[in-house]
């Protein structure tokens, strides 16, 4: 399971310019692999949105039916 605590290092990676400075220093096929790093964790964000929107619009509707009855 990912921590909270290494989503927060990552970020501060990224923020700090210490990712960009990485991804130059690479050959042609890490730098790939960096991005395909970054396009996954795309991915995950676009889930999870996906999976939390869901569950909250799903959980909001069955407060709206109570209230209703």
């Amino acid at each position: 399971m990912l921590t909270l605590k290494k989503l927060q290092e990552f970020k501060e990676y990224l923020a700090s310019g210490a990712f960009i400075e990485d991804l130059e220093m690479r050959p042609p096929d890490g730098q790939a692999e960096m991005l395909d790093m970054l396009d996954l964790l795309f991915e995950i964000c676009e889930l999870a949105d996906e999976i939390i929107s869901k569950h909250f619009y799903r959980k909001w509707g069955e407060e709206v039916l109570k209230k209703s009855s």
